[in-house]
């Protein structure tokens, strides 16, 4: 199998979508993970454009490569087991990729530059939008008050409930519906999150601005040939 394609399917257990038997995270768990928590700092780095951007090596690749596959070897033999029903394979994926963005959250100040690491999450929080709000780092740095965040919160909540409805469309086919989902779900928290900015100070709109730093067009690649071998 080419390197490039190996790597892909190393980290999409961490966000994207292959079968569930091959000791993956299922599709289900995937798609329920980037529509309410957003895209994870795995999957901004399986992205050849995010690599380009913040001029990744070789040697911090495979040291992410590592990470990813450590956690990967851990859940793998139970996500291999035929026998689990839909919302067993749902939490244990869901966990699986909780601990991946974990695990690398905690490794990438060792193994990226400062500006490497700043210019990343510029990236994640650009991406993410209002999803970013959550971030308790996000909130000290713009000083969020409680009505701020009251009224982010409403935003947001009203944003889950739709996205709701989109993975409840899309769970019983979240491979072929999956691209379609997403789009409509991006679309919605775009909107969502020029609402949450409605909310901000002019100063506090400086410094959101200044957290996302210059536009990145960052868009979702979901793999075609799921689960066979090139």
């Amino acid at each position: 199998m080419h390197l490039q394609v190996q790597w892909s399917l190393a980290t999409v257990f961490a966000s994207l979508f292959v079968a569930p038997t091959q000791g993956q995270v299922p599709p289900r768990a995937a798609l329920v993970s980037l529509l309410q928590d957003g895209v994870g700092k795995p999957l901004l780095l399986a992205n050849p454009k995010v690599k380009q951007e913040i001029k990744l090596t070789a040697e911090q690749d495979r040291r992410i490569h590592q990470v990813l596959r450590e956690v990967l070897d851990k859940y793998e033999p139970e996500l291999r087991k035929g026998k689990l029903d839909r919302e067993r394979l749902l939490k244990v994926g869901l966990e699986a990729i909780q601990e991946t963005r974990d695990c690398l959250n905690q490794a990438l100040p060792d193994i990226l530059r400062p500006d490497q690491l700043q210019r990343l999450d510029q990236i994640q929080i650009q991406v993410n939008g209002i999803l970013s709000f959550k971030r308790p780092d996000v909130q000290k740095k713009l000083k969020l008050t409680l009505t701020q965040k009251l009224q982010i919160l409403k935003i947001g909540g009203e944003l889950k409930q739709q996205i709701d409805e989109i993975i409840k469309e899309a769970s019983d086919a979240p491979l072929r519906k999956a691209p379609a989902a997403l789009q409509k779900a991006r679309e919605l928290k775009n909107a969502a999150t020029e609402k949450a900015v409605e909310t901000l100070t002019n100063e506090q709109k400086k410094l959101w601005k200044e957290m996302n730093g210059e536009p990145f067009d960052f868009k979702l690649e979901l793999p075609i040939r799921l689960g066979r071998r090139p």
